[in-house]
């Protein structure tokens, strides 16, 4: 935040408005969308006033994490999102926590949203969006092939991996893949513990 970008921006309405204006006017194609992801300000109309001026400078859509920008961890205030989506007419996208699809649910009762948008959700489970409850070893092996393919670095192939395994491998097995160093290594350890 102290850079003047991202989260601190919630402190400055106007100038997000003016940012979305001067992009809306910079775009010929009418059908061009343009949208922003905000946290929560501690004073929530504020927030709401944020939406509200980002709405009329013509908005496609927003997207709410329902922290404040000091929260890590802390429960999603669901309560605050329904607020600003009751005070808008544009469409608003929840964030925060939305780990399956029970919790997509869960997440559109509580605040009427009209989508969510999942992070940590997709990396532990790509397939979450197609009914799965835990990531198919089917998804596993895609992402082996996709990275493998296009030459993704170790760090990335290995930290996907990881998250994708977290909910199906015991506490024992993830000591062990964790700290493994390299493709080949990867590669051996799947192959030897999973038939991949």
């Amino acid at each position: 935040m102290a850079e003047g970008y991202g989260a601190c921006l919630i402190n400055k309405p106007e100038l997000v408005q003016d940012m979305v204006r001067l992009v809306k006017n910079q775009v010929e194609c009418p059908q061009f969308s343009v949208s922003i992801k905000i946290r929560l300000h501690k004073d929530l109309t504020r927030t709401v006033d944020l939406c509200r001026k980002v709405e009329a400078a013509g908005i496609s859509w927003i997207t709410v994490h329902g922290r404040e920008t000091e929260e890590r961890h802390q429960q999603i205030h669901y309560d605050a999102i329904k607020i600003i989506k009751e005070n808008l007419t544009i469409p608003v996208v929840a964030n925060g926590d939305v780990r399956s699809s029970k919790d997509v649910d869960l997440v559109h009762q509580l605040t009427g949203i009209d989508g969510v948008m999942a992070a940590r959700g997709l990396l532990a489970n790509p397939a979450m969006f197609s009914g799965y409850e835990e990531t198919p070893w089917q998804c596993v092996q895609d992402w082996i092939d996709i990275a493998l393919e296009h030459g993704t670095t170790f760090t990335c192939f290995h930290h996907h991996l990881m998250y994708m395994l977290e909910r199906i491998t015991s506490r024992q097995e993830k000591k062990i893949f964790n700290v493994l160093s390299s493709t080949s290594a990867v590669l051996d350890y799947l192959g030897e513990n999973y038939g991949l």
